[in-house]
């Protein structure tokens, strides 16, 4: 596991950019109209996602990590609190998953990705 970036569930995408803009972060990428990708400082990598979703905004903020295959994952770890997953992204397969304490933990794999996304994470 490799860790690629905090994700955040925001209700007001526009207002979260707003206040991450003004703090110093650039934003990288928007994969979609609910998706924003910012870096921090003067890198390029993303490390902070903000998400408007109901799901994600239900699961709470968490990190996001980066493995080779979601699906094979899920199958060598059944006894994990799977909240969902994998399901497809234009990137590749997406799950998560809960620790013992109920927190979340998001696992992606870049599978499908033609370079576009994973080039933007430190990975």
């Amino acid at each position: 596991m490799q860790l690629l970036c905090s994700i955040y569930p925001v209700t007001d995408l526009d207002a979260a950019v707003d206040l991450y803009r003004s703090v110093g972060f650039q934003d990288v990428a928007r994969p979609d109209q609910d998706t924003v990708l910012l870096a921090g400082g003067e890198s390029s990598h993303v490390t902070v996602m903000l998400e408007r979703h109901p799901v994600e905004s239900q699961a709470g903020p968490g990190p996001v990590f980066r493995i080779a295959n979601v699906e094979s994952f899920r199958q060598d770890h059944p006894e994990l609190d799977w909240v969902f997953g994998p399901v497809p992204l234009p990137t590749g397969g997406y799950g998560l998953f809960r620790d013992p304490e109920g927190n979340p933990i998001r696992v992606m794999d870049f599978g499908t990705d033609s370079g576009r996304y994973a080039r933007l994470f430190n990975a």
